[in-house]
């Protein structure tokens, strides 16, 4: 390690009122001042609590006396060139502030210390110390001394109270102060850093530095609950978290046992959690230093601390132990090179400036060890006092950990824009587990370290997953729309620009054409495609295709030609349902023709025979994933998957034989099941838009007002359509809205335009919806809403294991929804459809 620098530090000897050179420090925080305005961010607090019959006077004096011994309390800050310069007053006063505290709680009075402590300071005219008495009787008060980061940091507070203590004393004994001279001040070791710090050692400590944070991540992106501002507030609180004696010394002891100390385990610790709940392996933490590596400046109130940027590679399987010493011999190699101020860092550095977080790091840890001594002040007994959660958060988190009596206190002070409480109780919780885990066994592998108890894992699946409902219902999905042509066979079921059907009617015309389809081939499983046109035909031929017993194969006549005949080729569809005659017109199989209305027209036999598809459920439909992604998919749904949908959707987000749905979707998209058979399985009635019209914003606007439609779902890319062609809403209309990502300025002005917004989200794969969630107004941001009924999601690491909420992975989703597989592809279902741990039930799959 560098020996302490030994350059002659000297008094300056300048003249009353002169124009002094700050510290680096001292520049940083003006030159933050000037562009954020004055903020509690950058005030050190020390309240204390005194008991005993305080002697007011004599406490006044030995503020006076604690003033003039130290210049840094009466400095102030001028800036004739732009550019920050001391200037020390011959004489100040700082008046002790006198608050009656009478019969306060001892909340009240920790509020009353919190909001006293972020009163503005202003560093042109100072003074940058305030010290206010708050007395609750006449032998109970709370001293609090608050001044301005420019002139103290934590462990000047220390010194502080103790120089006040003395003097109290003193006075009060009728004594002199057994304090020794200063021989020093702290503009002089600002001119004396400003002339040591600069040519081969300024070097020799950049060169390291640099080299150090070579290619650093600039942003540790931990899991927030709101999106990070523009700009930062730095609005601040704090969760405490107490570790037990026993742990502690179980700390201390593993500590020693991997040749580190408690500062090192801890960091290394904190440095598992960030790593693991950002998804990040270049991590990235600062760490405070108390910068006073010369005797001169151990007695010295002014700003000394220094911060150090520790980087570690969190590489996920590597053990612990392994980790631990070379996180040592980072900490060791920064010790070393300490005296660079952070600020030539950032100078050096110059990353980007970015007001929505700090440079370089955006966490800090600090293992406090500021000498701070009760002492003794003459007739009074003193104890810490309390102050309120912080407001302010200089960092996103910053994790303080005191000891006290044998055990360890954990400070989670967290930025509020960035973080709600339960979310920081959460990391917290995760943070004690993985101590404990560390004290036992230190060669598992980082990745292999528990973040919860498993007991805890097991409460929070079953808190997520509670979604079980029992539907006293037929998994036959045609038997839902049978049901409501028995209740209401004279309500209008589907309509179209100019045609309708009651189910009466629609029912009927699902039978004869059921009953060719059956003729032709149809049978269980078997793909019977539907290439039609948006009109009544379509939800004719749908229903028909269920009622033989088949599966429909959903085809849009205006896809490519080569899609559709991937598509019928690799689903050995047999017969296929049309009103487009040159709808694939080399297709080798049964084609049924019908007209607009669904009625048939003719039926030509082709040579191909009907195959079953390898399924162990009745098929609902098989649907072709769009292929993003390399070759499309054929995905195999089961009835009971489109039942449970369809069940669950009619409680919520709620549909009722009093809606009137307004479909808009391509049958070749799952999301239209949805629009075409909900309605009909509570007894509502679908609005089919034509093709043209759904392509069309100021046309689609159109008929959602004139159908008098109270439900509409559409992706986000088709509503923003309608709102650039200039739609101003319906009132009473329920927006369903997915398919993509929702963002919030879209939801915000989807909620202006409508009664309810709902966020629906789900793969092909697991039926449609898989949950959903009624968008409130002003949303922060979006979520994918909880699960639907009999739906469980998991939210899973890289090998399948549960993470604790905030922690991210990959989501996995079980329970009735799931699909069958991938048709006539094993090798792909295998892989993407695995065993439901989690599940009680036989051949559950995720």
């Amino acid at each position: 390690m560098n020996s302490v620098p030994q350059d002659a530090l000297a008094p300056l000897n300048a003249p009353e009122d002169f124009l002094l050179p700050v510290s680096f420090a001292q520049q940083r925080l003006w030159f933050l001042d000037q562009l954020e305005g004055s903020s509690g961010a950058y005030h050190v607090r020390l309240p204390v609590r005194l008991d005993g019959p305080l002697q007011f006077a004599q406490l006044q004096k030995a503020v006076d006396l604690l003033v003039e011994r130290h210049e840094t309390l009466r400095t102030r800050f001028e800036s004739p060139r732009g550019e920050p310069m001391q200037v020390v007053a011959s004489e100040l006063t700082i008046p002790i502030e006198l608050i009656e505290m009478a019969d306060a709680d001892r909340d009240a009075m920790a509020a009353r210390v919190a909001e006293l402590s972020n009163q503005p300071f202003d560093l042109k005219n100072g003074p940058l110390l305030r010290v206010y008495l708050l007395r609750e009787s006449a032998i109970r008060h709370v001293l609090l001394m608050v001044a301005h980061h420019t002139i103290s940091d934590a462990w000047s507070s220390g010194l502080m109270f103790r120089d006040l203590a003395a003097f109290y004393s003193a006075l009060t004994d009728n004594r002199a102060p057994e304090l020794p001279e200063l021989s020093v001040q702290y503009a002089d070791y600002a001119a004396w850093q400003r002339d040591w710090l600069q040519g081969p050692e300024l070097q020799r400590q950049l060169d390291y530095w640099q080299q150090q944070l070579a290619g650093a991540a600039p942003l540790l992106e931990l899991p927030t609950d709101r999106p990070r501002p523009a700009r930062q507030s730095f609005r601040g609180s704090r969760w405490s978290l107490a570790l037990d004696e026993t742990l502690t010394a179980d700390l201390r002891t593993a500590a020693r046992s991997e040749s580190a100390t408690l500062f090192m385990l801890l960091l290394a610790v904190f440095k598992v959690l960030l790593a693991r709940y950002s998804g990040q392996r270049d991590i990235l933490v600062g760490t405070p230093v108390a910068g006073r590596r010369r005797t001169e400046l151990e007695a010295l109130i002014g700003c000394f601390t220094n911060t150090l940027v520790l980087r570690s590679d969190c590489d996920a399987q590597q053990p612990f132990g392994d980790f631990l010493h070379r996180l040592r011999d980072t900490a060791l190699a920064a010790f070393a090179h300490q005296d660079l101020p952070f600020e030539k860092l950032v100078e050096a550095l110059q990353p980007p400036r970015q007001l929505s977080h700090s440079p370089v790091f955006q966490v800090m840890f600090a293992l406090q060890n500021v000498p701070w001594e009760a002492g003794s002040m003459t007739g009074l007994e003193i104890s810490p006092g309390e102050i309120a959660p912080g407001e302010w958060a200089k960092f996103d988190l910053t994790l303080s950990v005191t000891e006290f009596e044998g055990s360890l206190f954990c400070n989670f002070e967290y930025n509020r824009d960035l973080f709600d409480q339960p979310s920081v109780a959460r990391l917290a919780e995760s943070y004690e587990y993985l101590l404990r885990s560390v004290t036992t066994n230190r060669s598992r592998n980082i990745a292999d370290l528990d973040l919860q108890s498993p007991d805890a894992l097991t409460a929070q699946i079953r808190q997520w997953n509670a979604t079980a409902q029992d539907y006293d219902s037929p998994p036959d999905l045609f038997e839902l729309f049978a049901a409501q042509v028995r209740v209401r066979p004279a309500t209008p079921a589907v309509e179209t620009a100019n045609r309708s059907m009651n189910y009466r009617q629609l029912d009927r015309a699902s039978g004869e054409l059921a009953a060719a389809l059956v003729t032709a081939g149809a049978d269980r499983n078997v793909p019977v495609a539907i290439c039609t046109s948006r009109n009544l035909a379509t939800p004719v031929a749908l229903l028909a295709v269920l009622r033989s017993g088949a599966a429909y194969l959903p085809l849009d006549p205006r896809f490519p030609s080569n899609r559709l005949h991937f598509m019928l080729a690799d689903s050995e569809a047999a017969i296929m349902v049309t009103d487009a005659g040159d709808c694939c017109a080399d297709f080798g199989g049964t084609v049924i023709e019908v007209d607009s209305l669904g009625e048939l027209v003719r039926v030509r036999d082709g040579a191909l025979e009907p195959r079953a598809i390898a399924a162990d459920q009745r098929l609902a439909y098989l649907i072709y994933t769009s292929g993003s992604t390399g070759r499309p998919k054929g995905v195999c749904v089961p009835q009971a998957a489109v039942v449970n949908f369809l069940l669950s959707m009619a409680e919520q987000p709620g549909l009722t034989a009093d809606d009137r749905l307004l479909a808009v979707t391509t049958l070749s998209f799952d999301i239209s099941v949805l629009e075409l058979l909900l309605p009909l399985a509570v007894g509502g009635t679908v609005v089919l838009a034509s093709a043209d019209c759904a392509a069309n914003g100021e046309a689609l606007a159109a008929l959602l007002e004139s159908s008098a439609a109270t439900v509409m779902q559409a992706t986000p890319a088709t509503w923003r359509l309608m709102i650039d062609s200039g739609w101003q809403g319906k009132a009473g209309l329920r927006v369903f809205c997915g398919g993509e990502a929702l963002d919030a300025s879209l939801a915000e002005q989807l909620l202006k335009r409508s009664a309810e917004l709902w966020n629906m989200y789900g793969p092909t794969e697991t039926t449609i919806w898989s949950s959903c969630v009624r968008v409130p107004e002003s949303p922060a941001s979006i979520t994918v809403g909880r699960p639907i009924a009999n739906t469980q999601f998991h939210v899973l690491d890289d090998r399948q294991r549960p993470v604790p909420a905030g922690v991210p992975g990959e989501l996995w989703i079980g329970g009735h929804g799931v699909a069958c597989g991938y048709h006539a592809r094993p090798e792909l279902t295998a892989a993407r459809f695995v065993a439901d741990p989690f599940s009680a039930e036989s051949g559950a799959r995720l």
